[in-house]
């Protein structure tokens, strides 16, 4: 999967979701530009945080995300169970107890 090529959105909703401790990305290159040139961006609230706290480009962010998503263990006997639960049992109330 390209990590690069996909939305800012979506990067920044997983690197949300699994709690990364990464900072979030800027919303485009422009605003990385402005924001990273010397003079008055500089000052800004975005760029004044600490450096570990400051947004990061998007490649940065997608790199964090990449290497996130193929850390994920998968254990393949327990998501087979888990669907075969979730298939089994995809029009029952929770409140009902019907075995078979």
């Amino acid at each position: 999967m390209s990590w690069n090529s996909e939305e800012m959105k979506l990067l920044g909703n997983y690197r949300h979701a699994h709690k990364m401790d990464t900072p979030p990305a800027f919303h485009s290159a422009l605003n990385r530009a402005l924001l990273t040139n010397p003079g008055i961006g500089r000052q800004s609230p975005t760029m004044a945080r600490k450096r570990r706290d400051r947004k990061v480009a998007k490649d940065q962010l997608a790199l964090a995300v990449r290497k996130n998503f193929n850390d994920a263990a998968v254990n393949e006997v327990q998501v087979a169970v888990d669907m075969l639960y979730k298939i089994r049992h995809q029009g029952e109330s929770f409140g009902s107890t019907t075995v078979e």
